[in-house]
């Protein structure tokens, strides 16, 4: 099979998505610049953690575990942006509301920001001047076969055809020329600065609790369509799903068993998709996808009603809440976390019933990446919270 054959069977995605790459030690330390799951979290700057209320579940208020930190700047922009998000492993906070929490964090240091500002214009200098260059090397080419291949007179031809019409040997400094389509970028090249930062990890605010961390490594979504075929999106049955019968603990006999709520669970044309898109790259922990759909596991929770409409179609625009720290402006989705970190997170945990129980949990920002200005500190960092959906594993009941 030539590579031509090869790449035909592959299809891509706009989505990039997070492996487990290496696990954090006293070697192996992740940066700002880095994502990863579990570990400790770094913030934007050591002197500016976000406030204590922000990391406390909101069903205990003890400090939560950070579940993954994602360093995501946006394209355009010249300011430094992460996403954390952090969960409670109380068994008696699971499935309550605020156990798991995102936070967005911008840090607008101006100094920074000129600085980046600056060497991006003496790049675009460059770059320009790169191309002036490539430009007069065609022009002088296409002389040169004009004066060898016309039928003029031989007085008219150069002395020495075979003479450098470069002049002076080429300053391109990209080594070649511009190519007319550029490689697609990766995510890691939209979200990395133009220089690292030196920001070291800082002591915590509070004491948080830490999993096992992972640093991760990003690629774009492939799906190796030699192996299976794409399934389209799912339709939900929305007359099925409300006629389906609910537990009732007053009548032991109309309780489902436990094969009958695995069956449920299965028939579910939302997480047999979700698990037949996930089988293309199994062991993904993160989905990012901004501006895109989240990959949902259930169509039978409220999280699924703000994606899909009555009638069991998806909604053109999901009905996530707006951001009320800017209510004028609205959320997208930008990422979510998938079933996979539970494993790596709970590596070394033998009880399996005090574990977590979520099947997804999708992150959406504020459009306009908005955040207030009384929010910043006196080092230009700022905290805000945003949605945060979780689509917990079916309760099976028995």
């Amino acid at each position: 099979m030539s590579e031509s054959d090869y790449e035909d069977e592959l299809s891509e995605s706009k989505a990039f998505l997070g492996f487990v790459d290496v696990p954090i030690s006293e070697t192996e330390r992740p940066e700002l610049e880095d994502t990863f799951i579990g570990g400790k979290p770094i913030w934007l700057n050591p002197k500016s953690p976000p406030p204590n209320e922000l990391l406390q579940c909101k069903s205990c208020k003890e400090p939560m575990h950070l579940l993954l930190q994602c360093y995501a700047n946006l394209a355009n922009t010249f300011y430094d942006r992460v996403i954390y998000i952090f969960g409670c492993d109380k068994a008696r906070c699971r499935r309550k509301s605020g156990s798991v929490r995102a936070l967005r964090a911008l840090s607008r240091d101006p100094d920074l920001i000129k600085k980046r500002k600056q060497e991006l214009e003496e790049f675009e200098n460059r770059k320009k001047v790169a191309q002036q260059k490539e430009a007069e090397t065609k022009s002088k080419l296409e002389s040169l076969a004009n004066s060898l291949f016309s039928p003029t007179d031989s007085t008219n031809a150069q002395s020495n055809p075979f003479s450098n019409p470069f002049g002076e040997e080429s300053s391109n400094p990209f080594g070649q020329p511009e190519k007319k389509e550029p490689a697609k970028p990766t995510y890691a090249e939209v979200t990395k600065p133009v220089e690292k930062s030196q920001l070291q990890v800082s002591a915590e605010p509070m004491n948080l609790p830490a999993y096992p961390g992972y640093i991760l490594y990003v690629d774009q979504e492939t799906f190796d369509l030699k192996k299976q075929k794409l399934p389209p999106l799912p339709e939900v049955d929305a007359a099925a799903s409300a006629q389906a019968p609910q537990p009732n603990p007053s009548n032991p006999s109309k309780i489902p068993t436990l094969d009958e709520n695995v069956s449920k669970m299965v028939d579910d044309p939302t997480f047999q998709h979700f698990s037949h898109i996930v089988s293309f790259n199994p062991t993904q922990v993160l989905r990012y996808d901004l501006n895109g759909s989240p990959l949902l596991y259930s169509s039978k929770d409220d999280v699924a009603k703000l994606f899909y409409d009555s009638n069991g179609r998806l909604r053109p625009q999901a009905l996530i809440p707006n951001p009320p720290y800017n209510p004028s402006s609205e959320r997208r989705f930008e990422l979510q976390l998938m079933p996979k970190a539970i494993i790596d997170l709970e590596t070394g945990t033998d009880d399996i019933l005090s574990g977590m129980e979520w099947g997804t949990i999708i992150v959406a920002t504020d459009l306009i990446d908005y955040i207030p200005d009384h929010l910043f500190d006196e080092n230009h960092v700022g905290y805000v919270e945003e949605w945060c959906g979780v689509q917990w594993e079916e309760e099976l009941k028995l």
